[in-house]
């Protein structure tokens, strides 16, 4: 499927079949669409929380109790949730564990090359950190970033999908003892397929004119 017909098939299913799930190395290559995503300076902010278990997703439906509750069910009968997190601990551990792993992958040259480069980074994130002070708002775009990606890549594989942001933050990190662990909940992903009477499915998408959201200069 071309990028393009998977980005028109794309939509947010709202009704999951609970008798489908999806295959194995379907999910393998989407964690390692997850795990290649691109983020600003490489700084990969982010951390997946998964479960394909009835007890998993019952613990994530605590959060959607009383006004989300609307999400209650989508999330139960979906083949899979994928919970995007932010790393909260975005300090010296971090981007030293992640240097020496660029440097055994073979980005740098030798040791020296990546001293450069981290101190590159450090400016970076210093600029975010201590200058803009926005770092966890720029950190959190890294993230949907990745998001956006495994949408599509969703989709590519015929895979519906919905990303769900209608939960309560503070309950999902209670229950799954999320602070602790310096992680974040930023969206949760209901990930399977869609049941024959989804009324999403067959509505037409509405999305601005291009006229309106280009300009040629």
């Amino acid at each position: 499927m071309s990028i393009l017909k998977s980005a028109q098939r794309r939509y947010s299913c709202k009704h999951f079949d609970p008798t489908r799930k999806i295959p194995t190395e379907q999910l393998q290559a989407l964690k390692e669409i997850i795990r290649i995503s691109p983020s600003s300076v490489n700084c990969q902010p982010w951390h997946l929380l998964m479960t394909d278990s009835d007890a998993g997703k019952t613990l994530v439906t605590q959060s959607t109790e009383g006004f989300f509750k609307f999400n209650t069910k989508k999330i139960l009968e979906a083949s899979n949730i994928f919970i995007f997190c932010l790393k909260t601990n975005l300090n010296d551990t971090h981007f030293d564990t992640l240097a020496r792993k660029e440097l055994a992958d073979g980005r740098y040259t030798d040791e020296a090359v990546m001293q450069r480069a981290k101190e590159v980074r450090n400016w970076f994130i210093d600029q975010h950190a201590n200058v803009i002070k926005d770092l966890k708002s720029w950190a959190s775009y890294q993230i949907y970033l990745n998001l956006g990606q495994f949408l599509l890549a969703a989709a590519d594989m015929n895979i519906d999908s919905l990303p769900i942001e209608g939960f309560d933050k503070d309950v999902l990190s209670q229950v799954l003892n999320l602070k602790e662990k310096n992680l974040e909940p930023l969206v949760i992903v209901a990930l399977g397929y869609s049941t024959a009477d989804d009324f999403n499915k067959t509505l037409p998408k509405s999305r601005f004119a291009l006229e309106d959201i280009f300009t040629t200069f």
